[in-house]
């Protein structure tokens, strides 16, 4: 059985995933970076995607959504 994980990618306004470089205050250090707006985690194993302003609120929704896993299987994910 495959390992469940969701991760959290930083985004921009649009919902496209943040790749680039920030400072330690979070202002983006390439001009072609509008800034980072959210996070937004994703399951591995379901359709579940919780996005947040702060990346530690999403954390806690995050670990809580990896052990209902537990306690239940996961539904099949639409490809």
């Amino acid at each position: 059985m495959a390992r469940i994980t969701a991760t959290i990618k930083p985004v921009h306004a649009d919902h496209t995933v943040c790749t680039h470089k920030v400072t330690t205050t979070g202002k983006p250090k390439e001009a072609a970076c509008p800034g980072r707006a959210a996070y937004t985690a994703t399951c591995s194993a379901c359709p579940w995607t919780k996005t947040s302003t702060t990346k530690a609120a999403l954390e806690y929704v995050r670990d809580s959504h990896l052990r209902s896993h537990l306690t239940k299987p996961a539904p099949t994910r639409a490809v």
